[in-house]
């Protein structure tokens, strides 16, 4: 009880929000959340350069700094996933998947 009511008085106004992508461009997202519109910097893992398409439900946190985009909601998903594995798909159907036995495959043929 105490750790939660303490981390609530720090809170210094920072929380998240889901909300919807409205536009992306140059690694800036346009977004519609509970904590109102506007730009805000997509957030990823280093080295992965990805912006989401219009329309995708997404998480906006707030920070001292401004919003940022830390993630998107994953659609359903018609394929097999192993744990360990990483499948990266574009909106138009290519895929990449790092195996978890160390093949790499693209569009299902191994490399």
């Amino acid at each position: 009880m105490w750790i939660s009511k303490n981390i609530i008085s720090q809170n210094d106004g920072i929380s998240a929000s889901s909300g919807k992508v409205g536009h992306s461009t140059n690694l800036r997202v346009s977004a519609v959340s509970g904590n109102g519109t506007g730009q805000l910097i997509m957030m990823t893992p280093p080295g992965i350069y990805s912006l989401p398409t219009g329309n995708q439900p997404s998480v906006v946190l707030q920070t001292k700094n401004g919003p940022v985009c830390i993630g998107m909601r994953m659609g359903a998903f018609s394929g097999v996933i192993e744990p360990g594995e990483i499948i990266l798909r574009s909106s138009g159907g290519a895929e990449i998947r790092l195996s978890n036995d160390g093949n790499v495959y693209i569009n299902g043929r191994e490399v």
